[in-house]
């Protein structure tokens, strides 16, 4: 069986990962967007969508971590030739397309979901208590944690690890820029210029949404 080659760039974000704790940016010391003066949420204990909404300056550009993030699910969208909003969930089956991968609805207290590895399969869980449109940005935040165990080694401790790691910062970066590729929110935006309408055009929550117009400089 022909093995498919890994382009150098998605080579580079899993080594990244592999080497890092989990926790920091394992480029920090070399970041050029720190050094020039730029947020970098490695020092932001918050969520990613309050870091960029507290931080994110209209001058300040991604590091390199989260424009390799952005490359990764723009390959996935092409894989699963996704040509429009909402992006249909059934791609996450190309985050492993050797094992199968189950997505089960369960109550949940403290997450908004959880993947597990039983018997050859993978099973993500969503919790049932939220909105659909916030099961649809848990799933794909999930699917980017079974991509990096797959291809890389990265450290995943669920008892003491810190609110905002930023293995779960790289999760949500996935999860917008595969629901909401940067072209077509531009487009998008230009029609409806309204956040709640963009929501219900890409099937994601309103939250996610400002994120993601403030990270493409948009607002």
């Amino acid at each position: 069986m022909q093995v498919a080659t890994v382009p150098r760039w998605e080579a580079e974000l899993w080594s990244y990962i592999s080497r890092g704790d989990g926790v920091h940016c394992p480029l920090y010391s070399l970041c050029q967007v720190r050094q020039r003066g730029g947020w970098c949420p490695s020092d932001c204990a918050e969520h990613l969508t309050q870091a960029v909404d507290i931080n994110y300056g209209a001058t300040v550009t991604p590091g390199r971590m989260f424009t390799l993030v952005e490359m990764l699910a723009r390959k996935y969208l092409k894989k699963g030739k996704a040509c429009c909003p909402p992006v249909p969930t059934d791609l996450v089956a190309f985050a492993d397309e050797q094992y199968p991968i189950e997505v089960r609805l369960v109550p949940l207290a403290a997450y908004h979901g959880a993947i597990w590895y039983l018997d050859d399969s993978w099973v993500i869980q969503l919790n049932k208590n939220d909105t659909l449109a916030t099961r649809r940005f848990t799933l794909f935040h999930e699917a980017f944690h079974i991509l990096a165990h797959r291809s890389g080694t990265p450290v995943f401790r669920k008892i003491g690890l810190e609110a905002g790691s930023f293995n779960e910062l790289l999760a949500e970066q996935f999860a917008a820029c595969t629901l909401m590729p940067d072209r077509w929110v531009r487009e998008n935006w230009v029609e409806v210029n309204d956040l709640t309408s963009l929501a219900e055009i890409f099937a994601v929550p309103e939250s996610a949404v400002y994120f993601r117009l403030k990270f493409l400089h948009l607002i």
